[in-house]
Parts: C-alpha cells; sequence; structure tokens
C-alpha cells in the first residue's frame, strides 16, 4: 500500500515541463480529430513500434483537450474513430 504524507508546498519538486515533442505529438493528434466531420470516419495505421492502443488513447485525449467526443474501435491492428 502506498505512503501517504503531507509536506510543505516548498519541499516539493516542481512538476515537470512538457517537451516541445510532446506538446507537437498533442497537436497532431488534435488536428486529426479537427479534420474528421460528421459522417466520416478517421483511420490510423500504427507505425513500427506503436500500438492500437495507444493511439486509441491519444486520439480520445486529444478529442478532449479540445472538448470533442470521440468513438474509437481498432480492427486488424488498425485505429478507426468518428467525432461527435
Amino acid at each position: 500500500m502506498a505512503v501517504f504524507s503531507v509536506i510543505k508546498d516548498s519541499e516539493a519538486p516542481r512538476p515537470a515541463r512538457q517537451t516541445g515533442r510532446l506538446a507537437a505529438r498533442m497537436r497532431e493528434y488534435e488536428k486529426y480529430v479537427e479534420q474528421v466531420s460528421q459522417g466520416k470516419v478517421g483511420k490510423l495505421v500504427p507505425s513500427p513500434g506503436e500500438t492500437p492502443r495507444a493511439i486509441a488513447m491519444r486520439v480520445s485525449r486529444a478529442a478532449r483537450r479540445i472538448e470533442k467526443n470521440v468513438n474509437t474501435w481498432v480492427v486488424d491492428g488498425v485505429v478507426y474513430f468518428t467525432v461527435s
């Protein structure tokens, strides 16, 4: 079980800032979501080393950041999504 304690704000380490690479990836997935209009389906094929689950999560998180709802599903390792 985790051990909980309360410390002074001055004793806590500062949060890590997003790297430029991470911010760029976040914008990339936001653009994917924005490009899919009503009645269309987005399709993302994972690159080597990427998993469909990771891509589906990035799509879902990007949609949440730009306040859109998505439905994602995976068929044969390919991620599909709709935006509502």
